[in-house]
Parts: C-alpha cells; structure tokens; sequence
C-alpha cells in the first residue's frame, strides 16, 4: 500500500502536476486558460493528489484570505505554504470555470501596460512561490507516507470533495437552464416557444436523475438549440459556456 501511493505520487500524479505547473509558468498569454485546463486535470485524473488538495481546501476561508491579501492595488500571496497552496488552486479553480476571469484578475491585481506583462507578474509572484510550495509540501507528504488508516481517511477526503464538487456544478447547471428558460419565455411563444422549453426540460431532468448518457445527448439538443434562437445573444453564449463547463465536468 505504502509503495504503491509513493509510486502514484511521483508518477502520473506528482510529477505529472509539476511539469503542468511548469508548462504553466512559463507559457504565453494566449495559452494560460488550456494550460490551467491541463494543470487542474493532473489532480483530477490522480485519486491521492486529488484527496490531498481536498484537505488542504478542507475549512479554507477563501474570501478572507483573498481579501487579506489584496494590498491596495497589488495582491501579496500569504507566506504559510498551506495557506498559499489553498488559496492560488483556488484562484486556478475560479479562473478554469470563468467565475473569474483571468484579464480581471490581472487587471485588477496585476497590471501593466502590457496583458503579456501582467501575466508574467502573476506567473512571477503566484505560480513561482505556488510551484516551490507544492514541491515542499508533496515532498514532506511523501516522507510520511500515510499508514492504510490514513489513506483511507484521505479516500473519504476524496469523495466527500468531489461529491461537493459535482453538487456545485449540478447546481449551477440548472441556475443556468433556468435563465436560458426565462430567455425563452420573454421571445417565444406557441408551439416554438413549447419546442425549446421541452428541449431544456429534457436536460433538467437527466441532471436531477443523474443520467449521464441522457445529460450529453440532452445537452448537445440545449446547445444547438440555443444557438438557433439566440445566436446573436451574449448573454445566452455565455450561459452556454458556463453549462458546458457543467456538464463536461459532470460527466467526466
């Protein structure tokens, strides 16, 4: 058991996070969103790392440490190495699923007169010490490697995380139907109007039920639909961004 969680660690989990935050570190601008893509599916593909950032995460204040770490204009990442772990996977989290979107966040925290400059902060200032962090942390974890009770503390660690995850995203998943409906019922009426909100419907109840094959095909139905009715709508393609994201996540 202990071989066998050292061995996951330094292979596809361990190492393969690493290099994803290096590749992240030192990418361009145009890159950065694939690259923390790349580096959030390192964790999500490796059951033990996945249920060591879920301890990690596990009671953060993620407002109060973010707030207390904007310094007038600027943003000072936190020196306890625990603390700054939680906190820029966090931000990562937020950024990857648009809730915070990255030229913000640099604008607001970071700017220069340049968006490649700016992200060179970010990557200087957050994803250096974030980096270093980790290698610390990981190294500390894997010197210690946990006994069977702890591992299996760490599997509980694993689901209790990602059944509130997959919650999260259920949640926000039918926030978003919901406004698509009420698009629809301020537009539309008669037999179209029952038409796309039969097709919505269709999708609100696979994700209820959790019916996974029922939640893709429904979804592609959504997005084609939408796309026929609003196509020139902002609003409605942005909705359909943030519910793709949803679903991809949910059906992983």
């Amino acid at each position: 058991m202990r071989r066998e969680y050292i061995d996951s660690m330094k292979g596809k989990g361990f190492g393969a996070f690493i290099s994803a935050c290096e590749d992240l570190k030192n990418c361009k601008y145009v890159l950065v969103e694939s690259k923390i893509t790349a580096l959030l599916k390192t964790v999500a593909d490796n059951k033990q790392l996945y249920a060591i950032f879920g301890t990690v995460l596990n009671g953060f204040d993620y407002k109060g440490v973010f707030n207390e770490c904007v310094v007038g204009n600027g943003f000072k990442l936190p020196t306890e190495p625990k603390t700054a772990i939680a906190l820029v996977f966090r931000i990562l989290i937020d950024i990857d699923s648009r809730k915070m979107p990255l030229p913000n966040f640099l604008e607001a925290y970071f700017y220069s007169e340049s968006v490649n400059e700016s992200y060179a902060r970010f990557a200087l200032e957050l994803l250096a010490p974030f980096l270093s962090y980790c290698r610390m942390y990981f190294v500390k974890t894997e010197a210690t490697a946990p006994s069977v009770m702890e591992q299996n503390g760490m599997a509980q660690a694993y689901d209790d995380v990602n059944n509130k995850f997959r919650e999260e995203l259920r949640v926000d998943a039918l926030a978003c139907l919901s406004e698509l409906i009420d698009m629809g019922d301020k537009t539309m009426s008669g037999v179209e109007g029952a038409e796309y909100a039969a097709c919505l419907n269709g999708l609100i109840r696979s994700i209820k039920k959790n019916n996974f094959d029922d939640m893709i095909s429904a979804f592609l139905g959504v997005k084609y639909a939408v796309a026929y009715f609003f196509k020139s709508n902002a609003d409605a393609r942005e909705l359909i961004k943030k519910l793709e994201y949803d679903i991809r996540h949910l059906t992983d």
